[in-house]
This record gives structure tokens, C-alpha cells and sequence, in this order.
């Protein structure tokens, strides 16, 4: 979710029952606060061996400066012993929990000799240090990390993962997961190779349970950077993660789904490709799995898949994605309370029997109390999703709605500061009202106006036509003269009376000045 991105309804006519109104993300920053998102970016392998209290120690006792000269000529001896154990120094040092040293030992231009000894040495064992040291810099900032690059490390990394030994390939392969995870840039790099097709080639045979969690999470890290995947065989990572997803493991599943939830976002193709591998089933099982790592991730798949056309998202209610929506309603958490009304508004906003299968599954009543009683952010999305409802819906869909007393709660929301939110629920009334005109031909009278009125939504219309921004008081007005009966001379007065109230404001502060004129 680099984005706040939620698309603007279409400008389609509001009768037409089949107008979708689709957003393509949720707000960006609450993406970026996505605990489990973000914990599974970089990982640092840590020394384990010691306390907090003593990693402070080791490191105060370490004089750098003059080490760092003994690390170079240590490196280039031909003493083994010496080698390995200055190697091991290093990687201790880099594996503290609290600022490791990282730019002292960039600083100190032993990388290059680092990588020329990983490539050259025949010893597994120093080859396995090395590679813990090079994942704990790139455990590091942007710019350290990018060191790594610069000084030829992804070659040696992609050739080692690709080895018999049970621990090398997967220290390197969790190294090159944590410069994936780094950055675009980064990641840009590393599809410029043939990591992917090696990373999918070594995950179809190796049964090393560590590799596998390494590796998979490395693949999710780089379908991070959807755009360029486009130039790679999205069908040949689509369809190992159709193997990948049946897995028992909670590690692999969850980064199997964050990957599947990269890669969907934005584009019906592969959209398509997922629904045609047959993942659909489990992905909604996953919905409703103990850990809720696996919850998020794959709840923002399904998201995702119902931006899609009514085909796709058919596809998704189709595998009695419903009934799982309407428990996550009821989640502890309010991320996935949040998600859960995102992809509900995605299907609301579709067409009239998909929006019947929302009424039949009872989750408008949760939709409602999540409005009365939730956080704003959820509440907001609860709104996208009756509003949405609004749109497609039938008369007897909005009566349903009207009778579970949408009405009052749709309208508290008109009291928010969030400009987004009150449009969206300006549009909701005004489809509602739209569709009330349709009774007129029965006994001339919209049946609508009347519960707007009892629920206080006259007044609150009227009052935002002294809100600041233009849309909403537009917006206001329009609902005001098509449906309430307003004379456009009245209803233009509030307007002209903000601009002549600034210019009285502009008056009175200027000093009365009494001339006398003399002839």
C-alpha cells in the first residue's frame, strides 16, 4: 500500500445499476503502519549468545579505529586461523541489537576483500560467516546497503543459494532478501538478474525448511516492485505460489500471501491468473486462519481481486467469501476491521446481486453498528461500503437498508472534518433520493425525504453549504434544489453572504476617519 489513492466514484448516471465505484489502495499511511507488513521488510540475524548489557561492553572494549587496520592485514593473511577468527570478530560486531557498526566497517574499505574471500576460500564455515556479515549490513540504511551492490555482492550471493550445503544458501538467500526489502532501487537491481528465476528454480527443490521461509520471503520482498515484474513471467511465480499456499507453515503462508497481495494490486491480468490457478478457495480459508500474520495478508489479496470486473469478484463470492468478511467485521483488530470493510465496499460496488449476497450474508447491520461505534478509519470504510450500496442497488435494497436505520448514523458522519468521507456520504443520500423519486410515480412523493428529515439530515445539508471546500457545497446545494424543494435564489444567498462577510471582516478593520471638507 506509496499511496492515497482512493479512485473517485465514476460520473456515470446514478440510475445505472451496474456502476462500479472502485478505490485502488487504502491510505497510504496506514499502510506504512502495518505491523506485519513492514516487521518482515529487513530482518537482522542477531548475537544471541550474549545480553544487551554485554554487547555494549563488547563493543566499548573494541577499539575500531586501530582494529580496523588489523582487520584488513588479517584478511589478506594466508594464516587461515587468523582469517577466519577476525571474520568471526567482524561478525560479532555487526550483530548487536543496538547500533552495530556497520559505516565504521564500510569505512574501513574491507568489503571488497570480504567478497573476494567469500568467492575465492573453500572453507563452508567462512563462507557462512561472511555471508551473516553481509546480511547484517544490509540489515542497514539505504546507502550502506546499496555498498553492497556497488561492491559486487549479488553474483556471489545468487551462486551460493544455489549450493548443496544445508546453511549457506539460506544465509545468502536472507541476505538477499533483506537488500530486496531495502528499497526500489534495490529491487530494480536484483530483477535485472536472473535471482527470480533462481530463487523459483531452488524453492521447487529444496525441502530445507529455513531455506524455504528465507526464500519465499525474498520472493514477496521483490513482488514489491510491481512494475517491473511486468517483464517477467508473472504465470511461472503464480504458479509456484499455487503450490506454496497449501503449505502448513504459518512463516510461508504469510509471505506467500503478501506476495500474492503485491502483485494483485492494480492489475485485472494477473487478477486473472490468480483466479485461473485455482487459489481462490484457499486464499478465503486463509481468512480465517489462527495467525493472524497470515489474516492480514491475505484479507488484502481478497481485496485486492475485488477490484476487479463483477466477473472477478463473482469468482471471489463465489468461494463463500461472505460469511468469512462478516466474522473479520468482528476482529480485535481494527487494521483488519478496517480491510474487511475495504473489500465489502469493493463488492457493494458492484452489481445488484452482488449487493444481494451482501444483504443475505446480514453484514449491513455489522456495517451499521461499526459505523455507530468503531474507529474513524474504520467508520470511514463502513461508509464507502453502504454508500457504494446506494449506488447499484435496487428500491427495495435501499428500503432494506433505510429499515436497519442507516440513515442516522450515514448522517453523524456529515459532522466529520474529512472532506472525503462527507462527500461520499453527500453521494450516498443523493442516490438514496434519487431512487425515491421512482415512488413518485405511485403516489407523488419521494418516501425518502421524509426519514432524511426525521433524522435531523435537513439541517446538517443545510449547514454545509458554509463549508469551506466548493465540492461539499455543491454537493449540499444540489441535494437541497433537486429534492427539498429550494429556490436557487435562497439557496445562492449563503455564498454571496460568506464573500460579503469577508469583505465587512476587511471593512472593520480599517479605522474610521472622520474628513471635514473644506469648499
Amino acid at each position: 500500500m506509496d499511496v492515497d489513492k482512493k479512485k473517485d466514484f465514476f460520473s456515470t448516471d446514478k440510475l445505472d445499476k451496474y456502476v462500479k465505484k472502485k478505490r485502488e489502495d487504502i491510505v497510504n499511511k496506514n499502510r506504512k503502519l502495518n505491523r506485519e507488513e513492514s516487521i518482515m521488510k529487513k530482518r537482522k540475524e542477531k548475537l544471541t549468545v550474549i545480553s544487551n548489557d554485554l554487547e555494549e561492553k563488547y563493543v566499548s572494549e573494541t577499539n575500531l579505529q586501530e582494529d580496523n587496520l588489523n582487520f584488513k592485514g588479517q584478511l589478506l593473511t594466508f594464516d587461515f586461523g587468523k582469517k577466519l577468527s577476525v571474520i568471526i570478530k567482524i561478525r560479532k560486531l555487526l550483530s548487536i541489537e543496538k547500533n552495530p557498526p556497520i559505516q565504521e566497517i564500510l569505512d574501513s574499505n574491507i568489503l571488497p576483500i570480504l567478497i573476494q574471500c567469500i568467492e575465492e576460500e573453500t572453507d563452508v564455515q567462512l563462507k557462512f560467516e561472511i555471508a551473516w556479515i553481509i546480511t547484517n549490513i544490509a540489515s542497514g540504511t539505504s546507502e550502506q546497503t546499496y555498498e553492497l551492490i556497488k561492491c559486487g555482492a549479488i553474483p556471489v550471493l545468487i551462486k551460493f543459494i544455489q549450493g548443496n550445503n544445508e546453511n549457506l544458501p539460506s544465509q545468502c538467500v536472507w541476505a538477499l532478501g533483506n537488500i530486496a526489502g531495502d528499497s526500489s532501487k534495490c529491487r530494480v537491481h536484483l530483477l535485472n538478474t536472473n535471482l527470480v528465476n533462481v530463487l523459483l528454480d531452488q524453492i521447487r527443490k529444496n525441502k530445507n525448511l529455513t531455506f524455504l521461509r528465507n526464500a519465499v520471503w525474498t520472493l514477496s520482498n521483490l513482488c514489491r516492485e510491481k512494475a517491473k515484474l511486468k517483464k517477467i513471467d508473472n504465470s511461472l511465480i503464480i504458479s509456484e505460489l499455487s503450490k506454496l499456499i497449501f503449505s502448513e507453515d504459518s512463516d510461508i503462508l504469510t509471505d506467500v500471501c503478501w506476495a500474492l497481495s503485491y502483485i494483485s494490486d492494480g492489475s485485472s491480468v494477473i487478477i486473472q491468473g490468480i483466479i485461473n490457478s485455482g487459489m481462490l478457495n484457499r486464499i478465503t480459508e486463509l481468512l480465517m486462519h489462527k495467525d493472524t500474520r497470515v489474516q492480514t495478508p491475505a484479507l488484502r489479496t481478497v481485496g485486492n481481486i475485488v477490484t476487479g470486473d463483477d466477473f472477478q469478484t463473482q469468482a471471489v463470492i463465489n468461494c463463500s467469501v461472505l460469511p468469512c468478511l462478516l466474522t473479520l467485521l468482528n476482529s480485535n483488530k481494527k487494521s483488519i476491521k478496517r480491510e474487511a470493510c475495504w473489500t465489502i465496499s469493493n463488492i457493494t460496488a458492484g452489481n445488484i446481486s452482488q449487493i444481494q449476497a451482501t444483504i443475505d450474508s446480514k453484514i449491513f447491520p455489522t456495517l451499521i453498528s461499526l459505523l455507530e461505534s468503531s474507529e474513524l478509519d474504520v467508520k470511514k470504510e463502513a461508509a464507502w461500503a453502504i454508500s457504494n450500496a446506494t449506488t447499484g442497488g435496487t428500491k427495495s435494497q435501499i428500503d432494506y437498508l433505510i429499515n436497519l436505520n442507516s440513515i442516522p448514523s450515514l448522517l453523524k458522519l456529515l459532522d466529520s472534518t474529512d472532506v472525503r468521507i462527507i462527500k461520499v456520504i453527500l453521494e450516498g443520500i443523493e442516490n438514496i433520493l434519487e431512487i425515491g423519486e421512482q415512488s413518485r410515480l405511485f403516489n407523488c412523493k419521494n418516501a425518502y425525504i421524509a426519514a432524511i428529515e426525521q433524522a435531523g439530515g435537513l439541517e446538517k445539508i443545510e449547514n454545509l453549504q458554509q463549508h469551506e471546500n466548493d465540492g461539499i457545497y455543491e454537493n449540499a446545494i444540489k441535494i437541497l434544489e433537486r429534492f427539498f424543494g429550494a429556490e436557487d435564489e435562497f439557496l445562492s444567498e449563503p455564498k454571496i453572504l460568506k464573500k460579503n462577510l469577508k469583505n465587512l471582516e476587511t471593512i472593520s478593520q480599517i479605522p474610521e476617519c472622520n474628513f471635514t471638507i473644506n469648499e
